[in-house]
C-alpha cells in the first residue's frame, strides 16, 4: 500500500483534501475534485490532487479498517475542546441523540429503512449522532437499514463515557440523554435502570391515556415559556414482555395554545424540577436539531459517499419463509376436502374457458356491442351461463370455510411476497464513516469559527459558505509570511464588517499552512 510509504506531511495533505470537500464539490465525494471548483484544493493546502488519488488513498484508509479509531479519536478531541471551550457544564451535561437516514439507489435487494425526506421504504444507511449540550457533533456509528435508536443510544453514550471519562476529576457528572420519540419504547427505557446515566423523552399520544397516570401533582407554571406542567408518575406497558410494567417520572406540558406533550425520565424530583425537564427536553430544537439540519444538507451528510457489498444470507427471511410454508401446508391440510373439490371445478372450468374464448375469438366489437352469428351467440351464452354456475359454487364452499380460506389467500401471497428473498446484500460501512468523520470536523471546525472569531453568530452552514467562504481573493508569500487579501462584497457591508473583526482575531490563532508559513487574513 502506498500510504505505508508517505511522509506525515503527505499524509496531512491528503487529510486536509478529504476535510476541504464540501468547500470544492457540491456532493462532497472525490470524484468532483477533477472538475473547476476543485482546483481550489491547490490553494487551500498546496498540492492539486485528481480524484484517482483521493480516491486510492481513501480506499487504502477503507481496507485498513481505521474508521473506529477515526470516530474514537475525533470525539475523544471534540469532546475534549468543547468542555474546555464551555467550563460551565459542570454537574448536569445533556447529550442529544438523533438519527440520519442515507438513501442508498440499488437494484440489488439491502437492508432497508424509512428515508424519510423521500417518504418511502428502501435500501439505506443509517447514522446514529450524538451531540454535545451545545449542539456539536462528537460521535457516530452507522448502522445497516434502519438503525433502532432505543437500542443503540445507551451503548453509544456508554461507549463515548468510557473513552472521554477523566478518573482525575473530582466532579461527578451526571449525563442526560435526550432523544426524540424513537426511544420511548420501555425497553429501551429499562435499559437505564442500572446504568448511571439518565433520560429524557417523549411519548407519543397513544401511550397518555390518563388512566396510565398517578400520583398527581398540582399544576405549576412553566417557568421558561407559556405552559403549565404537572409533574406526576406513569405506568407503561411493555410490548415485547407480556404483563411487565413500567414505572417512571412523567412530567405533563400543557401547552397556552391548547396542545399538549408528555414528557418521561428517570431524574429524581430533588435533581430537577419539572421546568428545567421540560426547558431541557425542548432545547433540543434550538441546540441540535435546527443545526444538525442545516449541517447535513451543508456538508452533504444525507448522501451516501461510496460503499461496497457483499451477500450474505439473510436468516431472519428464511425463517420468515420457512414458518410461512408450514401454515400453509397445516391450512390446506385442514382444507383438503373442499381444495379438492375446487381443484375439479377449477379443471371443468378450464374447458369452458377454452370453449368460450373460441367464440369470442369469432366475434367482432361494433360501436362498443359483440357482432356474432345466432347460433354461434346462444353456444356463448350457455357456457357462460355454466361458468357462473362454476364459480357460483366455488364461491359457496369458500363461505362455508371463510375465515380459514381468508387465512390460506393472505399467507399464499405473502409467500409469494418474500420468496427468493432470503439472500441480501450488507453495505460496507467502513468508506461511509470514514467520510462522515471528516465532515463532521469540518462542521465542528464551522462552529469553531462562529464561536471565537464571530461572537456566537447563528448562521447557517449554506450562508457561510454562500457569503465568506467563497469571497474572492489574493494569496501571496511576504517575508516567509502568507498573506490572504479578501475582497469584501459591497452587498452585504453589515456581515463584512464583523467578518473584518472576526479575521483579526483568526490571525491571532497561530494558524500555518503545510508548509509552515503563518497566514495572516486582510480585507
Amino acid at each position: 500500500m502506498n500510504i505505508f510509504k508517505m511522509s506525515e506531511k503527505t499524509i496531512f495533505r491528503y487529510n486536509l483534501a478529504l476535510l476541504c470537500l464540501p468547500l470544492v464539490t457540491s456532493n462532497g465525494r472525490s470524484s468532483r475534485v477533477d472538475r473547476v471548483k476543485g482546483n481550489d484544493l491547490s490553494f487551500l493546502y498546496g498540492y492539486n490532487y485528481k480524484d484517482a488519488s483521493l480516491n486510492r488513498y481513501i480506499q487504502e484508509l477503507k481496507y485498513l479498517k481505521v474508521s473506529d479509531r477515526l470516530i474514537t479519536a475525533t470525539a475523544k478531541f471534540w469532546m475534549d475542546f468543547w468542555r474546555n471551550e464551555y467550563p460551565d457544564e459542570t454537574y448536569f451535561v445533556c447529550y442529544y441523540i438523533d438519527g440520519n437516514t442515507k438513501a442508498l439507489w440499488s437494484s440489488n435487494r439491502c437492508y432497508k429503512g424509512r428515508v424519510t425526506m423521500l417518504g418511502r421504504v428502501m435500501n439505506c444507511l443509517e447514522n446514529v449522532f450524538i451531540h454535545d449540550g451545545k449542539g456539536h457533533p462528537l460521535y457516530f456509528q452507522t448502522f445497516q437499514g434502519h438503525a433502532d435508536l432505543g437500542k443503540h443510544a445507551l451503548p453509544m453514550l456508554t461507549k463515548l463515557t468510557e473513552l472521554l471519562d477523566d478518573p482525575s476529576a473530582h466532579i461527578a457528572v451526571k449525563r442526560i440523554l435526550v432523544m426524540d420519540g424513537g426511544g420511548n419504547g420501555v425497553q429501551t427505557l429499562r435499559a437505564f435502570k442500572d446504568s448511571e446515566e439518565y433520560y429524557i423523552t417523549i411519548l407519543d399520544d397513544n401511550q397518555t391515556k390518563d388512566r396510565k397516570f398517578k400520583h398527581i401533582c398540582s399544576e405549576i407554571e412553566y417557568k421558561y415559556g407559556n405552559a403549565t406542567l404537572v409533574d406526576c408518575k406513569i405506568e407503561l406497558l411493555d410490548s415485547k414482555e407480556s404483563g411487565y410494567l413500567y414505572e417512571c417520572r412523567a412530567v405533563v406540558v400543557k401547552w397556552d395554545n391548547g396542545r399538549k406533550s408528555v414528557l418521561i425520565t428517570d431524574i429524581p424530583r430533588d435533581l430537577l424540577d419539572a421546568s428545567e425537564i421540560t426547558k431541557k427536553y425542548f432545547d433540543r430544537w434550538p441546540m441540535q436539531e435546527k443545526q444538525f439540519r442545516d449541517a447535513k444538507s451543508g456538508v452533504n451528510i444525507h448522501r451516501i459517499t461510496g460503499y461496497g457489498k457483499k451477500i450474505e444470507n439473510y436468516d431472519k427471511m428464511s425463517e420468515k419463509h420457512g414458518e410461512m410454508c408450514k401454515k400453509i401446508t397445516q391450512l390446506k391440510t385442514e382444507l383438503e376436502k373442499p381444495l379438492s373439490e375446487i381443484e375439479a371445478i377449477e379443471e371443468q372450468l378450464t374447458d369452458l374457458y377454452q370453449k368460450e374464448r373460441t367464440f369470442r375469438e369469432k366475434s367482432k366489437i361494433v360501436d362498443g356491442q359483440r357482432v356474432l352469428s345466432e347460433a354461434d351467440s346462444v353456444e356463448l351464452k350457455n357456457h357462460e351461463t355454466q361458468i357462473n354456475k362454476y364459480l357460483r359454487q366455488q364461491r359457496t364452499l369458500e363461505k362455508e370455510h371463510k375465515d380459514a380460506f381468508k387465512r390460506l389467500k393472505k399467507y399464499l401471497k405473502e409467500e409469494k411476497r418474500i420468496r427468493n428473498k432470503d439472500k441480501v446484500y450488507r453495505i460496507d460501512t467502513e468508506l461511509d464513516q470514514i467520510m462522515t468523520c471528516f465532515k463532521m470536523t469540518f462542521v465542528n471546525l464551522c462552529s469553531l469559527f462562529l464561536a471565537r472569531c464571530m461572537g456566537h453568530e447563528k448562521f447557517e452552514l449554506q450562508t457561510l459558505f454562500e457569503s465568506i467562504f467563497q469571497l474572492g481573493g489574493v494569496a501571496f508569500i511576504v517575508n516567509e509570511e502568507k498573506r490572504i487579501e479578501l475582497e469584501m462584497n459591497p452587498k452585504e457591508p453589515e456581515l463584512m464588517d464583523k467578518l473584518n473583526k472576526g479575521l483579526r482575531i483568526l490571525n491571532t490563532m497561530n494558524i500555518r499552512d503545510p508548509d509552515g508559513h503563518p497566514i495572516r487574513f486582510n480585507m
